[in-house]
């Protein structure tokens, strides 16, 4: 009796061990198709305890989207020579760019209402905006180019390097003009501004912070930081061709125009003037080329045609 005791002991201990095995079987299959733990895709367990896939804290490359939300922005500190009409020459200045389709420019660039593609390099980051804009270069090991050499733009020069797990990115060399000058929170860019940026991955490499600090003697009584976070686009998102501008286009003169103060018209029409001139000067150009090419192909036949034998020539 004892024997058959301990058999059926052993029995149902088997069995047990056996359901156990099933049961963690099961959770694991429900896991994965629970969906995803977060933003991460990483997949969990029915309890949420899975551990996330890990990231590279070090590698900022793929899709990133800003949300309207995600943007934390105080008011910037001006110094008192940045009166009123100094801030409306500025938005004039943009709404003239608006109007003529120039690129987009920093800070603008950073939120174009597209997703960010970067991609990261032994040599340097390249972050390609889905958008009229220069795409921007992030490079390492090198200091800033000699300011002799260097020819301003719009995106700056702008150099990178680790701390930690944060990227630092320092960027001068501004043109004065090109771009969309007006800074969030308030001020403007000038060729002075120097532009030191932030770049952490949070949660689990979801998201992605970049905290922006300008400083400028001409416009900025304290350096003025902001911070926006992206959000990690899906595996499978393809990158689309930028929305086209076309300055020339009717319709769409009449509806960016529409809210125009008469200066910004006045301002608008004379860089159509001199959008205008430049075509007009291109054409003349092309046209002179093609003449003096008809020319050529001229004088050529010419010859063709005086070396043929006689009656040759029709």
């Amino acid at each position: 009796m004892k024997h058959l005791l301990v058999g059926r002991a052993a029995r149902v201990g088997l069995v047990g061990v056996a359901t156990v095995a099933i049961i963690v079987a099961q959770g694991g299959r429900g896991g994965a198709n629970a969906g995803p733990a977060g933003a991460s895709g990483g997949s969990g367990g029915r309890g949420g305890n899975a551990m996330a896939p890990a990231f590279d804290p070090h590698d900022l490359s793929g899709y990133w989207e800003l949300g309207p939300e995600n943007k934390s922005i105080p008011a910037a500190e001006l110094v008192p020579g940045v009166t009123k009409p100094v801030l409306d020459k500025v938005a004039l200045d943009d709404a003239v760019s608006l109007r003529w389709c120039r690129p987009l420019g920093l800070p603008a660039v950073m939120d174009n209402g597209r997703p960010l593609d970067i991609q990261q390099g032994k040599w340097e980051i390249l972050i390609a905006p889905e958008a009229n804009a220069s795409p921007r270069h992030l490079y390492f090991d090198r200091p800033h180019i000699d300011s002799n050499i260097f020819d301003p733009a719009s995106v700056g020069d702008s150099v990178a390097h680790w701390e930690g797990d944060t990227l630092i990115v320092d960027t001068v060399g501004f043109h004065p003009k090109d771009g969309r000058m007006a800074i969030p929170g308030g001020g403007f860019r000038t060729e002075k501004s120097h532009l030191v940026e932030r770049y952490k991955l949070l949660k689990n490499g979801t998201v992605l912070s970049a905290t922006f600090t300008w400083t400028d003697p001409k416009v900025f009584r304290t350096p003025h930081t902001y911070e926006f976070r992206y959000t990690k686009a899906a595996a499978g998102y393809e990158p689309r061709v930028g929305i086209p501008c076309d300055p020339f286009d009717a319709e769409r003169t009449e509806f960016i125009t529409r809210t125009f103060t008469p200066a910004q018209k006045a301002a608008a029409e004379a860089a159509s003037i001199e959008a205008k001139a430049a075509a007009a000067a291109k054409r003349a150009a092309a046209k002179g080329a093609g003449a003096a090419t008809g020319g050529k192909t001229t004088a050529k036949s010419a010859v063709a045609t005086a070396k043929q034998p006689a009656g040759a020539a029709k």
